[in-house]
C-alpha cells in the first residue's frame, strides 16, 4: 500500500479556513503591486494547440520558474532540478569514465533516454556519450542539462505523462521543455561563489544576460556563462598504501563556457525566430589508483605508483531558425529547422601503456564519439469553434561516429607478457576496429484533436507514426479526458502507447580492449561489441527493436481557494523489450559461451538486447499555497510526494546455445538491483518562500527514498536520509540583490558500505559510497550570490 505523508492532507484541510480572494480586489490594487501578482502558470508542453494553463491540462505538469530555479542555490540546471521537483533523480557518479563529466537523470525512476528534452518546444540533442559503466542510466545516452546557462532560461515545464503520440521516440517518463527568456526581459549580471565544508568544490559562475528590443516588435536575448567547478574528493584510505589517500571519488573538475541566444522578429503577419546555444567544457577526474607493484605500472616512469586522470573536452551546440504566422483561414503554422551535435574527445593524462614499457607516453588522445541530430517540422493548428486540430509531418536525420584515438592509446604491446596490459591506463582508447559512422533517417506524421465536448468534459486524442529506415515503423497514440464537476475540481486520466527507438549509440557502440596470453601471442580482445558484430551474433545478439510502452494515469487537481492547490495523480507504465546491455559474458558466467569465445579468441563480450518487460507504477502528489500578507508581504509554500516502483515482468532468454546460463546472462543481481532499486522508493519535498520587498527568505526541506546497490553480488539497502537548503536574498532597491545560502545545511552523508554488514576488504573501502545517492556525497555546502539587473 502507497503511504503518502499525512502532513499534506493536514495543509490542504487547514487551508480551508482561509478567505476567498475575489478576482474584482485586482481591479483595486496600484499598477507596481499589480505587476507583482502571481497567476496561474502557463504551459505549452503536452499540447500542440499552443499554451495553456498548467492546473488546467488533461495530464500533470510541473513549472519550475526562474526565480525558483535561481534561489535553489545551484549552478547547473540538472543539480536544480533536482533539489526541486520530487521523482527528478540526477545522482553524482564518480569513477565512471566519461559519466563522471556529463552525468545522466531520470524521471520517474525509468531511464534517462526515456525521457524527451526541448528547448522552446524543440527537440534538445542527445550526448554522444553511451553511459557504460556501473551507474544509474547504464546502457543509455541522455541529454546533458547542463549546457544551458541558468540564466537563460524563463521556466522549465516537466510533463510527468508519456507523450511519444505528440513528440515521438523517447517521451515514455516524461518531456521537460525549456523556455528561455523572452521579450521584455531585465538584462542581468550574475555572480555565484561556493565551496563545501570540507573547503574542497569551489564553485565559481559568472553569467550575463542581455536583452536588445528590436524596432517594431521583436528582440535579441544574449545570454553568456562561465563556471568554474572545482573536484570534491571522500575517497577513504588506501591502507595497501600506507594510509594515503590516492584516489579521487568525488566531484569532477570542470570549467564551461556557454553562450546562448534567443531572438524573435515580427514582420507583417509573420515572426521569425532563432535559438543558438554553444556550450565548450573541459573536465578533469581520476580512475583507480595503480599501486607502484601493479601490473599496469612501470616504475621507471611511476615509482610511487600513479593516479590516471581521465580529461575529455567536450563540446555541444545547436541551431533552431524558424518562421511562425496565420494563414487567412486562421490557421497556425510553424515551420522549424534544428541542427544539433555533441563531441565527446577523451583524453587521459598521468598514465601509460603498460605493454609499451618504459617508452610509453603518459598522456594519450584516447579518441571520440560524435552525435548529431537535424530536424525539420512543419506544425498546424486551427481552432474550430471550440475545439482544436493539430497536425504536422517531421523529418529526423541521425548521425553517430566513433574516432579512434592514437596508437599508444589502444595498442597492445609484448612488454610484460600476459601480466601487461594494453592502452592507456584508465581508459584505453578507441582503436580503428571500434570506428564507426551510421545514420538513421525518419519520417513521422501526427495529429492531435482537443475536442470541447461541453464546457465541463474535455477530449484530447493524439497519434503520431514514425517510420525509421533502420528498423521500420513504430506508432503512438494517445487518449485523455478532463471533468470538471464542479468549479473546483478537476478530474483526469489519460492513456497512451509510446515508443522509443533503440539509440544508435545502442546499436552500433564498440569498445574492445586487448592482452597477450604470452609475449608472442596473438592479442586475446574483450569489450563491447555491436549488436551486428559476428562475436554478438555467435553469442545470441539480434537486431535491436523499438521500445513500446503502455501508459495509464488517473488523477485529481482540487482548487478549495484560489491561492491553494492540490493535485493527486497515480500512473502505471508497462514498458515492452526494454533495452539494457548484457552481464559480462565470459567462460566463467556463461560455460556455454566458450565455444564461441575461444573461436573468436574472446576472453568476454557485451552487447546490447532487448532483454526486459517491465511495470513502474506510482502516485504524486503536489500542494502549492500563497499567502499575502501584511506590508506586501508574501509567503508561498510548495510540497510534493512522488513514489515510484519498477517491477520485472519478463526476460527475454538469448540464443539458444547459452542454455540454462542465458537468464542471468539478460540480468544478473547487478542489474536486477539497478533496475529495481537504484533510485529512491519516494521523495518528499518541501519548499517555502517567504518575501518582502527588502528580502526573500528561501527554505528547501527534501526527504529521499530508501535504494540499493549491490557489494560482490550482495544486495545493500540505503536508508532514506533529510536534507535541508537555506537562502536569505537581499534587495538594494529594484537592481540589486545579494544572497547568502546553504545547502545540505543538516550535513548529510548516505550510509557507507561497510555500515552494510558486508566484509569489506582495505581496497573496498577507499570508495566508501555506493555512487547512487540521489543528493551526492559532498555534504554541506556554503555560497553567496550577487545579481544586478540593468
Amino acid at each position: 500500500m502507497i503511504k503518502i505523508p499525512g502532513y499534506l492532507f493536514l495543509a490542504l484541510g487547514m487551508s480551508t479556513a482561509f478567505a476567498n480572494q475575489q478576482a474584482d480586489e485586482y481591479y483595486q490594487l496600484p499598477l507596481e503591486q499589480l505587476m507583482q501578482v502571481e497567476t496561474q502558470a502557463k504551459a505549452r508542453v503536452g499540447s500542440l494547440g499552443g499554451k495553456r494553463n498548467a492546473l488546467d491540462a488533461e495530464v500533470p505538469i510541473d513549472v519550475i520558474t526562474a526565480a525558483e530555479l535561481e534561489s535553489s542555490g545551484h549552478s547547473s540546471l540538472t543539480r536544480a532540478l533536482a533539489a526541486l521537483v520530487p521523482g527528478f533523480n540526477a545522482p553524482a557518479p564518480s569513477i565512471a569514465d566519461g559519466t563522471d563529466h556529463a552525468a545522466p537523470f531520470t524521471l520517474r525512476g525509468l531511464n534517462p533516454d526515456q525521457v524527451l528534452v526541448l528547448v522552446n518546444g524543440k527537440r534538445l540533442h542527445q550526448s554522444s556519450l553511451l553511459h557504460n559503466n556501473g551507474t544509474v542510466g547504464r546502457g543509455s545516452s541522455s541529454v546533458d542539462l547542463n549546457i544551458i546557462p541558468l540564466a537563460a532560461i524563463s521556466r522549465v515545464e516537466i510533463l510527468r505523462d508519456s507523450a511519444s503520440a505528440q513528440y515521438g521516440s523517447d517521451a515514455i517518463a516524461g518531456t521537460i521543455n525549456i523556455i528561455l527568456k523572452g521579450y521584455g526581459q531585465p538584462s542581468q549580471a550574475r555572480m555565484h561563489y561556493g565551496q563545501t565544508g570540507q573547503g574542497d568544490g569551489q564553485n565559481k559562475l559568472a553569467s550575463l544576460f542581455h536583452s536588445i528590443p528590436l524596432r517594431g516588435d521583436g528582440f535579441i536575448n544574449l545570454t553568456g556563462a562561465w563556471r568554474d567547478r572545482g573536484r570534491t574528493n571522500r575517497a577513504g584510505r588506501d591502507m595497501a598504501d600506507g594510509g594515503r589517500i590516492n584516489t579521487r571519488f568525488g566531484d569532477a573538475d570542470s570549467r564551461d563556457g556557454s553562450f546562448l541566444l534567443n531572438a524573435e522578429l515580427l514582420r507583417g503577419d509573420t515572426t521569425f525566430y532563432s535559438h543558438a546555444l554553444y556550450n565548450r567544457r573541459h573536465s578533469r577526474a581520476g580512475a583507480y589508483f595503480r599501486h607502484a607493484d601493479d601490473d599496469g605500472n612501470i616504475t621507471e616512469l611511476y615509482p610511487s605508483g600513479f593516479l590516471p586522470k581521465i580529461a575529455p573536452k567536450i563540446s555541444d551546440y545547436s541551431l533552431t531558425g524558424g518562421a511562425k504566422g496565420i494563414f487567412n483561414d486562421g490557421t497556425d503554422w510553424d515551420l522549424s529547422y534544428t541542427h544539433g551535435h555533441n563531441d565527446f574527445h577523451f583524453y587521459v593524462k598521468n598514465s601509460l601503456n603498460a605493454s609499451l614499457g618504459p617508452t610509453s607516453p603518459t598522456a594519450f588522445d584516447a579518441g571520440s564519439t560524435h552525435y548529431t541530430q537535424q530536424a525539420l517540422n512543419l506544425a498546424l493548428s486551427k481552432k474550430i469553434g471550440l475545439h482544436t486540430l493539430s497536425y504536422g509531418y517531421e523529418v529526423r536525420q541521425e548521425h553517430y561516429r566513433i574516432r579512434a584515438g592514437d596508437r599508444a592509446s589502444y595498442e597492445q604491446g609484448t612488454h610484460g607478457g600476459i601480466n601487461s596490459p594494453g592502452g592507456a591506463q584508465g581508459f584505453p582508447g578507441f582503436s580503428p576496429d571500434n570506428e564507426v559512422s551510421e545514420r538513421r533517417q525518419t519520417h513521422s506524421v501526427y495529429g492531435d484533436l482537443n475536442y470541447r465536448l461541453s464546457q465541463r468534459w474535455t477530449l484530447d486524442t493524439a497519434a503520431r507514426l514514425a517510420h525509421h529506415n533502420d528498423f521500420g515503423s513504430a506508432f503512438g497514440g494517445k487518449l485523455a479526458l478532463r471533468f470538471r464537476p464542479i468549479d473546483n475540481l478537476l478530474l483526469r486520466t489519460s492513456l497512451n502507447t509510446g515508443f522509443r527507438a533503440p539509440s544508435l549509440t545502442q546499436s552500433h557502440f564498440s569498445y574492445t580492449g586487448s592482452y597477450r596470453n604470452t609475449a608472442n601471442s596473438a592479442p586475446t580482445l574483450w569489450g563491447n561489441f555491436a549488436v551486428d558484430h559476428p562475436v554478438s551474433r555467435a553469442l545470441g545478439a539480434k537486431k535491436l527493436k523499438v521500445e513500446k510502452s503502455t501508459h495509464l494515469s488517473m488523477g485529481l487537481v482540487f482548487q478549495p481557494t484560489p491561492n491553494l492547490t492540490a493535485s493527486l495523480d497515480g500512473f502505471v507504465t508497462d514498458i515492452h523489450d526494454r533495452i539494457m546491455p548484457t552481464t559480462y559474458i565470459s567462460a566463467d558466467s556463461a560455460p556455454a559461451a566458450k565455444p564461441v569465445l575461444d573461436q573468436y579468441n574472446i576472453d568476454g563480450a557485451v552487447y546490447f538486447a532487448n532483454a526486459l518487460k517491465t511495470r513502474t507504477h506510482g502516485v504524486d502528489l503536489r500542494l502549492d499555497y500563497n499567502l499575502d500578507l501584511k506590508q506586501d508581504a508574501t509567503l508561498k509554500l510548495l510540497s510534493g510526494y512522488q513514489y515510484s516502483k519498477t517491477r520485472i515482468k519478463n526476460v527475454r532468454q538469448p540464443a539458444g546455445m547459452l542454455g540454462q546460463d542465458g537468464n542471468n546472462i539478460m540480468l544478473d543481481t547487478f542489474n536486477r538491483v539497478l533496475v529495481k532499486q537504484g533510485q529512491p522508493a519516494d521523495r518528499i519535498n518541501l519548499h517555502s518562500k517567504y518575501s518582502t520587498r527588502a528580502y526573500d527568505l528561501v527554505f528547501n526541506l527534501n526527504r529521499y527514498g530508501k535504494y540499493a546497490s549491490t557489494l560482490d553480488s550482495n544486495k545493500v539497502v540505503f536508508a532514506a536520509k533529510w536534507t535541508l537548503d537555506a537562502e536569505l536574498a537581499y534587495h538594494f532597491g529594484q537592481a540589486l540583490t545579494l544572497a547568502l545560502g546553504g545547502l545540505n545545511l543538516l550535513d548529510t552523508m548516505p550510509d557507507k558500505w561497510e555500515d552494510s554488514g558486508y566484509p569489506m576488504s582495505a581496497a573496498d573501502k577507499v570508495v566508501p559510497y555506493s555512487q547512487y545517492s540521489p543528493f551526492g556525497f559532498n555534504g554541506r555546502y556554503y555560497y553567496m550570490r550577487a545579481a544586478y539587473k540593468f
